[in-house]
């Protein structure tokens, strides 16, 4: 048999074969320079600088890796470039976006939390359910009507982009099993979920971990319908005017860029900016006005919020409040908190001088499906107890 030999095009030499392992090199060298500039920052940091960081609730959490960073940083003044020259390499060589994020289809990010088995997720969910349970009951015999609005996660969603990515299928009933479990006990629990799957386009930023102005509209239109049709809004049902919402398209990027740490890239190296739409309300001269939170109606007639709404940073994404307080015909009395995991805005507004001076009408508690199945947070635990020992 004739052996074949390789072609060489005249007026060109093959290239010498050290030449090949060149970038393989540069990134074993980049990651030892970094090992070296860890170990000397971190052996200057105080032992009790470390406390805590171990436990399970901030190791889930992501506290721990942000506390990790912070010491490198504060000890070390070269760590953050040679932090950001590591991630330029590996996220532009092998699409490393660190433990936190996972790439699915171009361009779409997805929080890991959301597709993580959590040890006893079915048992912190059910103690979740009971602490809603407990304050609903608490809330009712005070006259105020608790309604929780529960937002399903972006992997379940946006599952057309996921290219891979897997999410198990137990997750599957989650959602509507949480949801049946407090309905059970007599709490008003809204589901998002079918109205963003009827929900046309993306209706979660491609690389955030929370809902666009298309989802989060249609949810709040959602919401606002079901606290209407339950006679739970006063004000009267109007019609929202469509000439009162004033659209522009601009280039936004996303918290789970800043979560995999590739803010700090050039532009160049970075995932593209995704258009997104920001949408303002237009002022009216209503005294309901949604746009107008100093109006005279904020507290209702009678000198109290109609709607208080607790919850996540959801709740403070793409116009959410504006959007209902839109289709309700009234400001809503926003109390949501950005990281407050699944019970902190709500625990603080209930403790607070706020609700005990001005109770509203109903408190509306947005609930991220990704927050049931994590395990429990020491606040969690002290308020299960609190419910315990109450009922003895």
């Amino acid at each position: 048999m004739t052996e074949l030999k390789t072609a060489t095009i005249p007026g060109t030499s093959k290239p010498s074969a050290w030449i090949t392992y060149v970038p393989a090199l540069a990134f074993v060298l980049v990651m030892l320079t970094g090992f070296c500039v860890t170990v000397i920052s971190l052996s200057k940091v105080p032992a009790e600088s470390w406390k805590g960081i171990g436990e399970p609730q901030q190791l889930f959490g992501g506290e721990s890796t942000r506390r990790f960073s912070a010491q490198l940083n504060a000890h070390f003044i070269w760590s953050k470039v040679f932090s950001q020259i590591e991630r330029a390499v590996t996220w532009t060589v092998a699409g490393d976006t660190g433990t936190a994020v996972r790439t699915g289809c171009q361009d779409w990010f997805f929080l890991s939390d959301e597709l993580e088995v959590f040890p006893d997720a079915e048992k912190s969910a059910l103690a979740r359910a009971g602490i809603v349970s407990n304050l609903a009951k608490d809330l009712k015999a005070r006259g105020i009507q608790l309604v929780v609005a529960v937002v399903p996660d972006k992997s379940r969603i946006e599952q057309a982009h996921l290219c891979g990515l897997h999410r198990p299928a137990s997750f599957a009933p989650r959602l509507d099993s949480w949801i049946d479990q407090l309905k059970k006990t007599g709490v008003d629990t809204i589901s998002l979920a079918p109205t963003l799957m009827a929900t046309t386009g993306e209706r979660y930023y491609r690389t955030d971990s929370h809902w666009n102005e298309i989802g989060s509209n249609a949810s709040a239109a959602a919401i606002a319908a079901h606290l209407h049709a339950e006679k739970l809004h006063a004000a009267p049902v109007v019609a929202p005017d469509p000439a009162a919402l004033k659209s522009k398209v601009i280039d936004r990027s996303g918290d789970l860029l800043r979560v995999a740490n590739l803010d700090g890239l050039p532009a160049v190296l970075r995932p593209k900016a995704e258009a997104a739409q920001l949408t303002t309300i237009v002022a009216s001269t209503s005294a309901t006005d949604p746009a107008d939170p100093a109006g005279d109606d904020l507290f209702g007639d009678i000198g109290l919020p109609t709607v208080a709404l607790v919850g996540t940073s959801f709740s403070r994404a793409s116009n959410f409040v504006p959007f209902l307080s839109y289709h309700l015909g009234a400001p809503v009395a926003n109390f949501a908190k950005d990281g407050g995991n699944f019970e902190g805005a709500a625990m603080a507004y209930l403790s607070g001088k706020t609700f005990q001076q001005s109770p509203p009408k109903v408190v509306l508690w947005e609930v991220p499906e990704r927050m049931l199945p994590k395990p429990l947070t020491p606040s969690e635990q002290k308020w299960i107890a609190y419910f315990s020992a109450k009922k003895k």
